[in-house]
C-alpha cells in the first residue's frame, strides 16, 4: 500500500489534467494527480442534480483517468469519492453503478498506479469504534483484500478547531492512532492560520490552521507535538 503523509494546503488550478499531467514530466517531484476535489451535490440546481450519480461518475472520472494516463503513464492517480468525497464503498465493492456498470480494478490496464481518497469530518463523533466503522464501510475496507477492488488508500483531508482542545477529542485522537495503524497516506486540513481573503472577508482566520494568524509559529504547540507521534508512526 502507498503511504504518504503531508500536513499542506492544496493547489487548485484551472489547468486540464492532460495539460498538467504532460507540463509535469519536467517536475521531478510530481506524483500523483487528484481528478476532483470534493464532488458536492448541487441541490440548489434541479437539472444539475440528475447528473449526480455513480453513473456518471464512472463515466467522467474514468474517461479523466485515462486522458491522465496517455500524458503522463508515470504519474499516480487519485479516485475521490461523491458526497464531499466520504463516499466510495460502491466503488470498493464493484457493484452496479448503473446501466450494469462497475467499477473493477481488472479492467484498468494501469491498475497500479490507482489510489482512492476519502475525506471524513465527524469532529463531532464520541467513538473511536464508530468512526472507524464508518471509515471501513465508506471506502477503507479496499484495505482488507476482501472487496472486489483491493487499492490504496489515502485520508486526503481531515482536521479540527486548534484554537480549543479538540486535539485530545475522539475524532483526533481515534485518526491519529487509526491512521498510522492501517498504513495509509493522510493530510491534514489545514495549515493556513489566514487568508487574504474568505467569504468576503480579508484577512480571514483559519482557526483550523496548524499555523497561528501571521504564521509565526504553531496555534497549538500541544497539538503539534501528537500530530509529529502521527508522522512517526505512519512512517515506522
Amino acid at each position: 500500500m502507498v503511504q504518504h503523509v503531508s500536513i499542506h494546503t492544496f493547489i487548485q488550478t484551472q489547468v486540464p489534467a492532460a495539460d498538467l499531467s504532460s507540463q509535469g514530466k519536467n517536475w521531478p517531484a510530481l506524483t500523483s494527480i487528484g481528478m476532483r476535489n470534493e464532488l458536492r451535490n448541487p441541490t440548489n440546481n434541479a437539472t444539475l442534480a440528475t447528473t449526480y450519480n455513480w453513473g456518471v461518475w464512472y463515466t467522467n472520472m474514468v474517461a479523466a483517468s485515462k486522458i491522465i494516463n496517455a500524458a503522463n503513464p508515470d504519474i499516480l492517480i487519485t479516485f475521490s469519492g461523491l458526497n464531499f468525497d466520504t463516499q466510495l464503498k460502491p466503488v470498493v465493492e464493484g457493484t452496479d453503478l448503473g446501466n450494469g456498470v462497475k467499477f473493477l480494478k481488472s479492467s484498468f490496464t494501469y491498475a497500479d498506479i490507482i489510489i482512492l481518497e476519502l475525506h471524513d469530518y465527524e469532529n463531532s463523533i464520541t467513538s473511536c469504534s464508530s468512526l472507524q466503522s464508518n471509515l471501513v464501510n465508506n471506502g477503507f475496507s479496499t484495505l482488507t483484500g476482501t472487496k472486489t477492488n483491493t487499492l490504496p488508500m489515502m485520508l486526503t483531508e481531515w482536521g479540527h478547531n486548534q484554537a480549543d482542545s479538540s486535539y485530545t477529542g475522539v475524532y483526533a485522537s481515534c485518526l491519529r492512532s487509526y491512521l498510522p495503524a492501517q498504513k495509509v497516506g493522510w493530510f491534514y486540513w489545514v495549515v493556513a492560520g489566514s487568508y487574504y481573503i474568505r467569504s468576503g472577508t480579508q484577512d480571514y482566520e483559519e482557526t483550523w490552521g496548524l499555523y497561528n494568524h501571521d504564521w509565526s509559529g504553531w496555534r497549538s504547540a500541544a497539538n503539534i507535538v501528537e500530530m509529529k507521534k502521527a508522522v512517526a508512526a505512519t512512517l515506522a
